[in-house]
């Protein structure tokens, strides 16, 4: 006679860890002797480890950094004493957290076991994956390297690997056109100056490289001052001024004298020319020939003077 009614020569249990101790007995009798014997059994049922883990996969570009953790759930014991021993295909560690570096880009997988304080173990029993995806190599070539600004054209040539699209900065932003999109772009430089120009090179996984080269626009001085000009008002050589590239606009200065030597216009701002008036008195000057004498600074700061002579035409 088994504690649980039956009353075969030998019974199964489905002993639980819910229920403790798990005891069972036997009362044994031949209805001869007195008393009946007995005889009783302790079964101690210790729990499996129940955790989560995360990541379980992941996918991202190399180098890829991954932050692996592990955590008991059992409601059936505290899992503050459990331990988990990690295995990253020959990479092995213990303990809640680990940080792997997965270098180049393939597919590469993990496991993961518990085992609890009452030294029962568990693993995850299925492989779990890790892939890492290619970097691309981005490098270009500026053609040429160095300009000066009355020839500030430069050819990019593109060398990279493993790209399927490209975003460009040629570091010019005073420049609508800073930005491309192109394999093979070309940019015109403005003003002389060192720039650094950025390419960004992406694949078809979203990982990116980039590279950088500096690009220098030499100053180059260059004035063309005109001999003659039609103050007339009808928008074609209305105003006497200069015109060239590598000036200092704010190191200028421009007199107009006639020929009795009098003064009869001054600027100091390069792009504000004479208009054929005298002394600012909006009468335009008669037809005749007028002594300039030109101050500038290139953009090294050295100084140059010009003197000539222009002629006014009213027709």
């Amino acid at each position: 006679n088994w504690s649980n009614g039956l009353t075969t020569p030998n019974i199964v249990v489905n002993a639980n860890f819910a229920n403790t101790p798990n005891v069972y007995s036997v009362s044994v009798t031949d209805n001869c002797s007195l008393p009946n014997a007995t005889a009783g059994f302790t079964v101690n049922v210790n729990p499996l480890p129940q955790f989560t883990f995360s990541p379980t996969s992941f996918k991202g570009c190399a180098p890829l950094e991954v932050n692996f953790q592990a955590g008991s759930t059992s409601t059936a014991y505290n899992g503050s004493g459990d331990t988990y021993f990690w295995n990253f295909g020959g990479i092995k560690g213990s303990g809640n957290t680990q940080f792997i570096t997965y270098p180049t880009a393939g597919i590469y997988s993990f496991f993961v076991s518990a085992t609890n304080s009452f030294g029962c173990y568990k693993d995850t029993t299925t492989e779990k994956v890790i892939e890492v995806y290619p970097v691309p190599f981005a490098d270009f070539t500026p053609n040429p390297q160095s300009v000066t600004i009355l020839e500030p054209n430069v050819q990019f040539n593109n060398l990279s690997q493993g790209a399927s699209s490209y975003i460009w900065d040629f570091g010019d932003y005073s420049s609508l056109l800073n930005s491309s999109t192109a394999t093979n772009p070309h940019h015109e430089y403005g003003v002389s100056g060192m720039y650094t120009v950025f390419m960004v090179a992406t694949n078809n996984y979203g990982c990116r490289d980039t590279a950088i080269r500096l690009i220098e626009v030499q100053p180059e001085f260059a004035i063309y001052i005109p001999n003659a000009f039609t103050p007339d008002q009808n928008g074609r050589n209305d105003f006497f001024f200069p015109k060239g590239v590598g000036i200092s606009e704010d190191k200028y200065k421009m007199e107009i004298f006639d020929r009795w030597g009098e003064l009869i216009f001054t600027s100091n701002a390069f792009r504000t020319g004479w208009d054929g008036t005298v002394k600012g008195s909006g009468q335009i000057a008669k037809d005749d020939v007028y002594i300039y004498k030109i101050w500038v600074t290139d953009l090294e700061g050295r100084k140059k003077y010009y003197v000539g002579h222009v002629t006014l035409l009213k027709q």
